[in-house]
């Protein structure tokens, strides 16, 4: 977490000084302030939220926090075909999660900041509690494995911002991919014979497998249950987003 703080200051001090070192005289939008949410984010259950401030003719400072109430999600078919492992019980699979993305804007028209099409390099923090449902004793048994994880990524956004009222505006996400970290633990605990214990092991061998980006770095498993380390790569993409937004 303090690596992710000080990752945090580095980006901000960074922008400021890009910003400090434009013209100061040179003129920015007379509605400075926008604030957002992400409409298909809901979807997914995921509060997205977004306050974006003009700090010269063509850049900003946008700041996202986003949210996802723990558990159930909807669309689960999406979880089962990253992963395509029959043990896990995707219809009891839960996930929470709480993030912030800093981001910094340069508009390439004519019309300047908060207008047309942007690059905008971030970086991004979330914390993901999950409930993983793993079936074992032929699949007669489902171990909940509980924990939390950490990412940390960073990357870089195309989109563009309309407006499309005196006070609205419409910002697009068209293409966002990032890659960084993610350090976590799942655990379950229950009583396991020595032919479960066999059999989970062989069933955490094809999930590390199959995990995508290699994330999972070890497995246990012993007579009072089990635990799954992930330590590695970690990916993202920020796209096809439509945020309605409020000028002020």
């Amino acid at each position: 977490m303090n690596k992710t703080i000080k990752a945090t200051l580095i980006y901000l001090c960074f922008i400021s000084n890009i910003a400090y070192a434009q013209q100061q005289d040179v003129a920015t939008p007379d509605k400075k302030n926008i604030v957002k949410i992400n409409l298909p984010a809901l979807l997914f259950k995921n509060i997205s939220l977004e306050y974006e401030r003009a700090l010269a003719k063509r850049t900003s400072l946008a700041v996202n926090v986003h949210f996802i109430p723990f558990g159930i999600l909807p669309f689960q078919n999406i979880f089962k075909n990253i992963t395509d492992n029959s043990d896990v019980k995707y219809e009891q699979f839960k996930l929470g999660s709480f993030g912030v993305v800093p981001q910094f804007r340069y508009y390439v028209g004519k019309k300047g900041a908060l207008h047309g099409f942007y690059i905008g390099p971030f970086i991004s923090y979330a914390n993901y509690k999950i409930n993983l449902p793993i079936s074992y004793s032929n699949d007669t048994k489902t171990g909940i494995f509980d924990g939390k994880l950490d990412a940390f990524t960073g990357g870089l956004q195309i989109g563009a911002q309309f407006k499309i009222g005196k006070n609205m505006s419409l910002d697009w996400w068209i293409f966002g991919p990032n890659y960084g970290s993610a350090d976590g633990e799942l655990n379950f605990s229950g009583t396991l014979s020595q032919v479960e214990q066999d059999e989970l092991r062989r069933q955490l061998e094809d999930l590390k497998n199959d995990a995508p980006l290699k994330t999972i770095r070890s497995y246990s498993v012993s007579s009072t249950g089990a635990s799954v380390v992930a330590k590695g790569p970690w990916g993202g993409l920020r796209g096809l987003g439509f945020s309605l937004g409020y000028r002020f």
